[in-house]
C-alpha cells in the first residue's frame, strides 16, 4: 500500500489557500464594482408629471405653480412641497447658456417640469404665470398633464396664449384617487400664484 507523501499534502494545502485567496479577492472586487445600493440612492417613483413648454428662442419667463388641496403651492420659490417637485425653473434664454471647456454654448430650450412623487389622493390646481414678457408677439405655452403609473397616459394637453407680463392662465385641475389614478378633470378659478408676484409691476 502506497502512503501519501507529506509533500503532496503540503502542496495541496498551499494550492487550496491560493485558490481561496483568489475567490476572496474576486468577491471584494465585485462588491467594489457594484456597491450595495443604499436606500437614499433609490430614486423616488414619479406618479404624475406636468410639463410646460414654450417657444425655444423666447426671451420670456413663464412659471408653473401647482397646489395640492389647500397646502402651500409649489413654484420657483418653493420648489418642493408635499411630494410635488419643480425640477427646473426655466427663465427663458437667461439660463440657456452652458459652458463646455471654457466655451459658452447656447442650448435653446424653454421647459418646466413638475413631478408628483407618491400617491396623494386629492385635488391638484395649476396656474401658468408670465413672470416676464419680452417677446414682440403673442407667446403660445403648452401644458401637458401625464399619469405615469401604473400605465403612461396623457390626461390632457392644452395651449394658452400670453401677450403681456403678469398674466395668469388656469389649466384644468384634476383629482387623484387612492390608487393614484386621475379620475376627474375640472375647470377652476383658483389663483395660486403668490400675491406679491401677481401684483409685481
Amino acid at each position: 500500500m502506497r502512503r501519501r507523501s507529506g509533500n503532496n499534502i503540503t502542496f495541496n494545502d498551499m494550492l487550496f489557500n491560493i485558490l481561496l485567496g483568489f475567490v476572496v479577492l474576486f468577491v471584494i472586487a465585485f462588491l467594489l464594482i457594484n456597491p450595495i445600493t443604499k436606500r437614499n440612492d433609490i430614486p423616488a417613483k414619479v406618479e404624475l408629471m406636468i410639463v410646460v413648454e414654450w417657444e425655444d428662442r423666447s426671451l420670456s419667463d413663464i412659471d408653473i405653480w401647482v397646489q395640492y388641496n389647500d397646502v402651500n403651492p409649489t413654484g420657483f420659490n418653493n420648489r418642493e412641497s408635499n411630494g410635488i417637485n419643480l425640477e427646473r425653473d426655466d427663465l427663458g434664454q437667461q439660463n440657456d447658456k452652458i459652458v463646455v471647456d471654457g466655451e459658452t454654448i447656447l442650448v435653446y430650450s424653454n421647459r418646466e417640469v413638475v413631478n408628483i412623487r407618491g400617491v396623494m389622493p386629492g385635488d391638484y390646481y395649476i396656474n401658468l404665470h408670465s413672470y416676464s414678457f419680452r417677446d414682440n408677439k403673442p407667446l403660445v405655452v403648452k401644458v401637458t398633464v401625464i399619469d405615469i403609473n401604473p400605465t403612461y397616459r396623457e390626461a390632457y394637453t392644452l395651449e394658452y396664449e400670453f401677450v403681456d407680463r403678469n398674466s395668469i392662465h388656469r389649466p384644468p385641475a384634476f383629482t387623484v384617487d387612492p390608487e393614484g389614478h386621475i379620475v376627474d378633470i375640472f375647470a377652476h378659478t383658483r389663483t395660486i400664484v403668490p400675491v406679491r408676484r401677481n401684483l409685481q409691476q
